[in-house]
């Protein structure tokens, strides 16, 4: 999806066809490592002169591995819930039922 939103017309202009990676500032080096030189480019044209906040991932998805976490939920599966989710049982019960006593809510 990401590649899509990227790709366009004179998006990269055709010169930076030549860059090299270690022709790139060190930040650009980095994420060329990971997702590759070409779409680095693109996101270098689509956010330059921005600042870009990832916020952390996990953080960000809590609701749905919440969510993920009531739905295996068997009424009797707690420990091995908190184990799969690396949990602590008491957490783990406060995010099957929020507001309840005892969930520290």
């Amino acid at each position: 999806m990401i590649q899509n939103m990227l790709r366009g017309p004179g998006l990269v202009p055709g010169w930076m066809s030549r860059v090299r990676p270690e022709q790139l500032p060190e930040v650009y080096q980095e994420i060329a490592g990971i997702i590759g030189l070409e779409p680095t480019l693109h996101l270098a044209q689509v956010f330059s002169g921005n600042s870009v906040y990832f916020p952390k991932l996990e953080r960000s998805l809590l609701d749905l591995r919440n969510q993920l976490i009531r739905d295996e939920f068997d009424g009797a599966n707690t420990r091995q819930l908190a184990r799969r989710w690396s949990l602590s049982t008491r957490h783990l019960r406060h995010i099957l039922h929020p507001g309840r006593p005892g969930s520290d809510n």
